[in-house]
């Protein structure tokens, strides 16, 4: 019953106590005593509250790099998928540059040959060295005939040997099969070219005693009515007369780099091609 009042006289004591601190409190507010007192704390709290404002500064500068480090990878990042379009465009603007100097040099080869003529892209090779030929995206469907010849700016390339509906094959001069009645620009002396595989061909049936040094060009005759007369086969890499027999060992490498054609024309003339063995 008289719990209540067991707690109530020291609850007054404290209260009293903190009216009487109070009361001190602000009677000593502006007393030397204080200040120096004032001047004690805060000269004992500055270095630590320098520090952690130092610590805070460092944290918010280590946050914002942070950040300007993703902003710069995102950056980088972008510029490098950037650079790599631009070099895609390079070469594609390069190819085409070079896709236009070929068809430039095609036409002008049209207008030399004065001949009806059909242009075809190559699509595909024959990967064995025996049989050399390739495969042209024109055929039956856009006039190509067999036994047509296929030229390229720098040369004659073959003959074609094989029409599908909208493809054919084409015969390249370095085939074993292949043979064209030839000549030697500078003497006019008269041969066989026939193919030897690989990139070579040879000019066969000219006797030892006709004229023929490396480096002359070889041409079609014209005769037969194969190839158009006056085209360049190659040149002559080699002339042997030390062979047995009474004929010359006569090398004429093509002068069309036959593994790397692209673009061709096919020649719609009639031709007394022979037929295929």
């Amino acid at each position: 019953m008289h719990q209540p009042g067991r707690y109530r006289t020291p609850l007054l004591l404290v209260l009293t106590l903190l009216l009487v601190f109070t009361v001190l409190s602000l009677s000593l507010k502006s007393s030397p005593a204080l200040r120096k007192v004032q001047g004690l704390v805060v000269s004992m709290t500055a270095p630590g509250l320098e520090g952690l404002s130092y610590v805070g500064r460092s944290a918010k500068q280590l946050w914002l790099g942070y950040f300007y480090l993703i902003g710069v990878r995102r950056q980088n990042a972008e510029l490098q998928r950037q650079l790599e379009e631009y070099k895609q465009r390079e070469v594609q603007f390069q190819e085409a540059e070079q896709a236009l100097t070929r068809l430039e040099t095609l036409l002008d080869l049209k207008r030399q040959v004065a001949l009806p003529v059909i242009g075809a892209r190559v699509i595909a090779y024959d990967p064995t060295l025996w049989s050399r030929s390739a495969i042209i995206n024109q055929g039956k469907a856009h006039g190509v005939k067999e036994g047509l010849p296929v030229l390229a700016p720098q040369g004659i390339v073959g003959r074609i040997v094989g029409i599908y509906p909208e493809y054919s094959k084409v015969m390249l001069i370095v085939d074993r099969k292949s043979s064209a009645d030839a000549m030697v620009q500078r003497t006019r002396i008269r041969g066989m070219l026939k193919g030897k595989g690989g990139n070579r061909c040879s000019l066969e049936f000219v006797p030892k005693s006709a004229d023929v040094q490396v480096g002359d060009l070889v041409l079609a005759s014209g005769l037969v009515g194969l190839y158009p007369k006056g085209l360049v086969f190659g040149k002559v890499t080699a002339a042997n007369k030390k062979n047995p027999g009474v004929f010359q060992e006569i090398e004429v490498t093509p002068n069309v780099d036959l593994s790397t054609l692209e673009e061709v024309l096919v020649v719609k003339v009639a031709t007394l091609a022979f037929p295929e063995p």
